[in-house]
């Protein structure tokens, strides 16, 4: 199923979120086109194919990119296309998210290079992400020195493949001492024993070093280490095991030489996707399959480990999961996932409720917010938590209100405006709820009742709080669950303060029975995993 974008949405958004940085003088991006295919204008040549569809995309917007000369601005622009300022930028917004356009400008002359290695940058260097124009790459490219050290013949290849991209010097001591240097080392059976003195050298010269493992069968490309945000060497190839068990086939060698090339071009001119620098990939040579692994720094590491005690063998499980999912260090951040937000399927999620359409409905009062406002009063002793409060509590901490512009807008922050985090009452006390579990229905402000069951326990209610991973997952993969869990603690947070200002008695739990409650609440941990509960009254 394809992406969509829609050019109200990116318009809207562009005037208010910085990392929308729509180009000021727009130009039509090098070896790309625009042609009609039937109703639709098709956009050929970018790094996805892209289709813009309605009357505006048939009749206006061939025109208004025909103006996109790389030297008129939006005024000029609109007016020699005869249209609104608004509905231009709005157009030109979806064309720059589309790949279609980039800025006109960039950091001055390019250094001398190939018209084709200039039309890579431009058409597949994606202009949504570091770079506003190919100019800026290539200037990055001309500032970037790179050493090959290692395996002869495959460091030799490889420098056939960077000639004419980048500087390639033949000593360590060639390199320049700043920031736009790179050493790469191709370890083989052979050139292994190599390793450890360059690795330590660079370590304490601060110099960033990619480490190319290649075998009969297969190459992993990384780990990237740079001392000033990844973890050393060491640690990155920790779970590895032995030498490489033989060296590469000569026929091979182009492959891998061409593979890491496009790695280093990427690294240096930030306009090429790559997993670097913060994953290495595993790659079959036979089937190009690829796997990523994620660096990460195992406690007591005495090169780049903080923890003291002695060095774990491998990192635990949770680091591992925190370094698949983190995001790059400024200097390599891509912007253009911050474009994901406003796909059309994205947007929707914030509208997309649970409905446990089978239980009972068990109506709530209207959430008075007004109870929040002023000075605290001073309450000799706690309160009774009544349906009043209950409600209120969890209108706050998990509800919706509809703004008059149609944006949703949830009382308490949420990652993505999606909503993750579910909220179960389970009631003891018959004066504020019928005994049972029950699951807020957000969309309705109502709740729909589980189970008439009692749970034992002594305090009135107890509120349980989970997070909906598939519909988290939909649209941030294995990052879902570190936000989900966020949205669980920010939830639960809110929760807290609308008790603590109706004077109500809580406490958090610290340690509860997961299974138990799950199937209390007929819950499925992997799918909905417990984030949090705290009984009140």
């Amino acid at each position: 199923m394809g992406v969509e974008l829609k050019a109200e949405a990116l318009g809207r958004a562009a005037g208010r979120d910085k990392q929308i940085a729509v180009p000021q003088l727009p130009v039509l991006r090098k070896g790309v086109r625009l042609r009609r295919a039937g109703e639709s204008l098709m956009l050929d040549g970018a790094d996805k194919r892209q289709a813009f569809t309605g009357r505006f995309a048939r009749e206006d917007l061939g025109r208004l990119v025909a103006v996109c000369d790389g030297a008129t601005t939006l005024p000029g622009i609109a007016t020699a296309v005869n249209l609104p300022e608004g509905i231009v930028l709005k157009s030109l917004a979806l064309l720059w998210a589309s790949g279609a356009l980039e800025e006109g400008t960039g950091t001055g002359p390019a250094a001398e290079i190939t018209p084709e290695l200039a039309c890579l940058l431009s058409r597949l260097g994606n202009s949504t992400g570091v770079n506003p124009s190919w100019t800026d790459a290539a200037a990055r490219l001309g500032r970037t020195t790179v050493h090959l050290a290692g395996d002869g013949a495959l460091a030799k290849t490889t420098a056939d493949c960077l000639d004419g991209v980048c500087e390639v010097v033949g000593g360590l001591d060639d390199l320049p001492a700043d920031d736009n240097s790179l050493v790469v080392f191709f370890e083989t059976r052979d050139s292994r024993p190599g390793l450890p003195a360059l690795r330590h050298r660079c370590w304490v010269e601060r110099r960033p070093l990619l480490r190319v493992r290649v075998d009969s069968t297969s190459m992993t490309l990384g780990p990237y280490v740079d001392p000033a945000f990844t973890p050393c060497l060491e640690c990155g190839v920790a779970d590895e095991g032995d030498a490489p068990p033989d060296g590469p086939p000569d026929q091979a060698h182009d492959l891998v030489a061409g593979m890491v090339a496009h790695h280093v071009l990427a690294l240096a001119s930030r306009s090429v996707r790559t997993y670097l620098p913060l994953d290495a990939g595993i790659v079959d040579l036979t089937t190009l399959a690829t796997r990523y692994r994620p660096s990460t720094t195992r406690p007591g590491c005495p090169t780049c480990s903080f923890s003291k005690g002695p060095t774990a063998t491998t990192p635990p499980a949770a680091a591992v999961y925190e370094a698949s999912i983190a995001l790059p260090v400024r200097e390599f951040l891509d912007t253009n996932g911050h474009l994901a937000h406003f796909h059309s399927k994205n947007m929707n999620l914030q509208w997309q409720f649970r409905d446990w359409p089978s239980c009972p409905r068990v109506p709530l009062p209207a959430a008075d917010v007004s109870r929040l406002a002023g000075t605290r009063a001073q309450a000799a002793d706690p309160a009774e938590c009544g349906p009043a409060d209950l409600a209120l509590m969890l209108a706050v901490a998990f509800g919706i209100r509809q703004r008059s512009d149609g944006w949703v807008q949830r009382w308490t922050a949420a990652g993505g405006n999606i909503g993750s985090a579910t909220a179960y009452v389970v009631s003891r006390d018959e004066s504020v709820l019928p005994v049972g579990g029950y699951a807020y229905r957000e969309g309705d402000h109502d709740l729909a009742r589980l189970t008439g069951e009692a749970l034992p326990g002594e305090k009135p209610l107890l509120l349980v709080v989970t997070a909906n991973l598939p519909k988290m997952g939909s649209k941030y993969g294995t990052f879902g669950l570190r936000i989900s869990f966020c949205d669980g603690g920010v939830a639960l947070s809110a929760a807290r303060k609308v008790a603590d200002r109706l004077n109500l008695p809580r406490s958090l739990v610290t340690d509860w029975d997961d299974r138990a409650l799950s199937e209390y609440l007929g819950l499925s941990p992997a799918e909905e995993p417990i984030t949090a509960v705290m009984e009140v009254g």
